[in-house]
């Protein structure tokens, strides 16, 4: 990763207590709570599967190098050429919606944070990772579902776990978790935040009265038994099987 010296946290912070969140002077409020979720389902995916070489793509200005460094050796950056986010970080500039020239085999971890939601051809982004995979190498990626528009013109798709399943399969990897966060309660504290989002004062109230709301017991139930039905988004570890051993003759 080029100056990784100079890298400094935007959407993600760790607070005393070690736990991630938004980053408060970073992220308005019209979009800590996704962002709250993130931080969480994405701290406990790293914590869990991360390990050796790891390639970030679509990085950005690279919001979860602060939680994956201390487990990983190496950190590679890709991104597409003119991206908003900046180009502090990157190492390779490429389209991500074909595939992508990464050595094969040379990777234990791959991670897609937010990104496949802007390709017209995300096939080529799981295939790619596929390739790029040592065997038992991880693919780490995240999604939203219901969420307003972002970054158009490029904001292409929605997916289901359906999708996701799909395209993993196809790029010949084996989904080891697909999980849901957010549910009907966190939407539509989302959507509530982002209607007055023209309003930073007005969406920060909305933002504290819709997090106090959500704590309460019959609230935070209906959360989460609305997860499946209506998430917020989707975290997908898939893993590189390695190829079963031939049998020999008698």
């Amino acid at each position: 990763m080029k100056n990784a010296e100079q890298w400094k946290p935007t959407k993600f912070e760790r607070t005393g207590k070690g736990v991630w969140r938004s980053n408060r002077k970073e992220v308005p409020a019209r979009s800590r709570l996704i962002a709250d979720r993130l931080a969480s389902v994405y701290a406990a995916a790293i914590a869990t599967h991360a390990k050796g070489r790891l390639v970030d793509l679509g990085c950005g200005a690279v919001p979860l190098y602060g939680i994956y460094r201390e487990h990983v050796s190496d950190v590679f950056c890709v991104d597409w050429p003119g991206s908003t986010h900046g180009a502090a970080y990157v190492d390779l500039f490429a389209d991500l919606n074909e595939q992508l020239v990464l050595e094969q085999g040379s990777f234990d971890t791959v991670i897609a944070s937010d990104v496949i939601e802007h390709l017209h051809t995300p096939q080529a982004l799981f295939d790619s990772a596929a390739r790029a995979l040592r065997p038992g190498g991880k693919l780490i990626i995240g999604v939203p579902f219901f969420y307003w528009l972002h970054e158009v013109p490029h904001d292409y798709h929605r997916y289901t776990r359906f999708a996701l399943e799909r395209m993993t399969m196809k790029a010949g990897l084996s989904t080891i978790e697909l999980s849901s966060y957010g549910g009907v309660t966190d939407v539509i504290s989302d959507l509530a935040t982002k209607a007055v989002a023209s309003r930073p004062r007005i969406a920060s109230s909305v933002y504290w009265l819709t997090s106090l709301m959500r704590a309460l017991p019959p609230v935070k139930k209906l959360g989460l038994a609305t997860r499946e039905s209506m998430p917020m988004g989707y975290l997908l570890i898939a893993e590189k099987v390695s190829a079963p051993p031939s049998s020999g003759g008698g």
